[in-house]
């Protein structure tokens, strides 16, 4: 038996092939298939390419695989659920119906296993999604960077261009994001950021989100402001888990909450979401945030959970998916 697993992302999409012993065969790593940052054209072409590419490196043909799984962003509305599910119909090749879920519900899984609990994603967007022990399930944020999408890359990133701005124009205090923004933009004067940001506005919104590193290796150095944006990125992330929490909380029963995505890679902001949560939700479990491809783990559990493996197997499956990543792209 062949699995074909995506890892749909704003930033990138992760496609890999796995046989029934959970050995992957074959990865390939493409760009965004987010279409609130890219267009559903190039959203597409993204994840057909690196569903094509994983599928080609392993020697199969795309009828020789017997399951596949695509956990994609921004699947928000019972639109842009049909429009992929039409668009795959139309490329064809696979003998079996494809499982389309929103990546939310992946994160779900990769904190919870399917038990009750909530996942917080914190990427290039964000998004809180939860269910309890009754099927009830609630979700906040995820609005797209338009509506905010507090606590993710772009969000950290528009508040590092405020606060650079602010700066510039003597209105606010010194900080230095305010030359990390010039030299991120490859520009000298501060006015040439309205050309260049609102033409990344109209072409992939998503590149501005790789702002935030700087802005968490300025915290680091000591800059109080990009320090307070991270802090306050944690809180809002934490204030969606809570959101949710409120919405299907059954009050004898511990929820598991944690996080996924790029973004806790800041210890700063990690530490600032994880306490915020314990103070919000007191019975809550809360578990380290998963970042880097640790995402697959969701897709895996739905992959367990549909083929009736022992739950013991995940961890497996997902570290041989990790170790085999890790060595090729050390080779």
């Amino acid at each position: 038996m062949y699995m074909l697993l995506v890892e749909g992302g704003k930033t990138k999409t992760l496609s890999v092939v796995i046989n029934d012993r959970g050995k992957l065969l074959s990865y390939s790593i493409s760009g965004s298939s987010g279409w609130t940052t890219v267009g559903f054209d190039t959203a597409f072409s993204n994840l057909t390419l690196s569903m094509t590419s994983a599928i080609n490196r392993s020697g199969l043909s795309p009828r020789e695989i017997d399951i596949v799984i695509l956990g994609l962003p921004d699947l928000d509305t019972e639109i842009t659920r049909v429009y992929f599910k039409e668009k795959l119909r139309e490329w064809g090749g696979f003998r079996v119906e494809p499982l389309i879920i929103p990546d939310f519900i992946v994160a779900y899984y990769a904190v919870t296993l399917g038990d009750p609990g909530i996942a917080v994603i914190a990427g290039t967007g964000s998004i809180a999604y939860g269910r309890n022990s009754k099927g009830v399930s609630a979700r906040a944020g995820g609005w797209g960077w338009f509506g905010n999408d507090e606590g993710s890359a772009i969000w950290i990133a528009m508040k590092a261009i405020e606060a650079s701005s602010r700066f510039f124009d003597g209105r606010g205090p010194y900080t230095i994001i305010a030359h990390k923004v010039l030299n991120f933009f490859k520009v000298k004067e501060p006015l040439q950021l309205i050309d260049v940001i609102y033409s990344l506005i109209t072409k992939d919104v998503g590149e501005i989100g790789k702002l935030a590193i700087l802005v968490d290796e300025a915290a680091e150095e000591g800059d109080h402001v990009a320090e307070e944006i991270l802090l306050n990125g944690g809180k809002e992330l934490a204030l969606m888990a809570r959101a949710v929490y409120e919405k299907i909380r059954v009050d004898s029963e511990e929820f598991i909450i944690g996080g996924v995505g790029s973004v806790f890679s800041s210890r700063i902001l990690r530490e600032s979401f994880m306490n915020n949560v314990r103070s919000y939700i007191p019975n809550a479990r809360v578990i380290e945030p998963l970042v880097k491809y640790m995402p697959i783990k969701g897709l895996v559990a739905l992959l367990v959970e549909k083929i009736g493996l022992h739950r013991s197997s995940i961890e497996l499956i997902v570290k041989n998916i990790q170790v085999a990543i890790n060595k090729q792209e050390q080779s």
